[in-house]
């Protein structure tokens, strides 16, 4: 993308709060707010990694950027540091196969958003490459019947859980793969907006108001009962759940444009992936040794981020995906 658009940082910065929120059992409001959040936390991740989607080169420095970015991150912080709490804090530190295993279904696991992350990317690489020069509605039929067969896996896997236990053992590879094929169509429509040059709104601050407060409305009339992505569970209408999301997404990315004062979000979100490896250990060591309610683990999970910035990106940047641990050009 030739111009950075601020805003970007801030909506990423604000999810991944989100996120933090979430995990810290932090209710916002009520149910049907929560419900509504869920619909945007995670499909604008997709959304906002579909804006900057781009082939580059070749195929293989594709795949070697986003094992940088992706890839390389998920294995540092699905061991560090996890096995390194689990060593002080477990008598499973003398069972290697323990270590072995931590990255195939680790303990940190919103790290399942890299894994499905990197198979979208993969994705949309292949579709992108095959169909650029086919016409529009060839290519949104294809996006269609990606998601339709994502959530025909979805339905599938749902009704077969009672009587397959065993599919609980390979679940989070299904997963993956469904939960990827959904997302193909926020990196579908992310790339469209970012084609037509609708990225740079320039609003003035009544018609965005009336544009933010319609579609959030819009949003909130749409909302359903189960979650879009990282959920196993069937939306009652999918369509209806895909126009909340979207609502959700517009309605904050017409408002975060023209605010002014986002530092402390666009700081969030340029360190996301920070806080994606580490809010959830921090959530999980104060709630194992202290009683306190869900806003105090939020806060104190939301200031020690601060610190966690600081050490990953001084010691580890090569680790967090800030800088190349494999050459990526040819």
């Amino acid at each position: 993308m030739k111009k950075r658009f601020i805003y970007v940082d801030a909506l990423r910065g604000f999810c991944i709060i989100l996120i933090i929120v979430f995990h810290s059992k932090f209710t916002v409001i009520n149910r049907d707010v929560n419900l509504m959040l869920i619909h945007l936390r995670v499909p604008m991740f997709f959304v906002l990694s579909g804006l900057f989607f781009k082939r580059y080169g070749c195929f293989r420095e594709f795949i070697m950027r986003k094992v940088n970015q992706l890839v390389v991150p998920y294995f540092f912080f699905a061991y560090i540091p996890f096995c390194l709490f689990s060593y002080f804090s477990t008598d499973r530190y003398a069972d290697p196969l323990f270590y072995l295993g931590a990255a195939i279904k680790p303990w940190n696991y919103p790290l399942w958003f890299l894994r499905s992350l990197f198979l979208t990317y993969v994705f949309y690489y292949v579709f992108d490459k095959y169909t650029e020069n086919r016409p529009k509605w060839l290519q949104t039929l294809i996006i269609a019947i990606i998601v339709t067969a994502g959530w025909y896996i979805t339905l599938v896997v749902e009704n077969l859980k009672p009587t397959h236990p065993t599919l609980k053992d390979c679940e989070f590879i299904i997963h993956d793969l469904h939960q990827s094929l959904k997302a193909m169509l926020y990196f579908f429509l992310a790339q469209q907006i970012k084609k037509k040059g609708w990225l740079d709104f320039h609003f003035n601050w009544t018609y965005t108001i009336i544009l933010s407060v319609a579609t959030l409305l819009l949003a909130y009339a749409f909302r359903q009962n189960r979650v879009i992505l990282y959920s196993s569970g069937y939306v009652q209408h999918i369509v209806f759940a895909y126009i909340s999301s979207f609502s959700f997404i517009f309605s904050l990315a017409v408002l975060f444009a023209k605010m002014k004062h986002t530092r402390m979000l666009e700081y969030f979100g340029k360190n996301s992936i920070i806080v994606l490896g580490c809010h959830y250990l921090i959530i999980i060591i104060l709630n194992s040794n202290f009683i306190m309610p869900p806003y105090a683990v939020f806060l104190i999970t939301f200031f020690l981020m601060f610190p966690c910035f600081l050490i990953f990106k001084k010691y580890f940047s090569k680790w967090i995906g800030h800088e190349e641990m494999f050459k990526s050009k040819v």
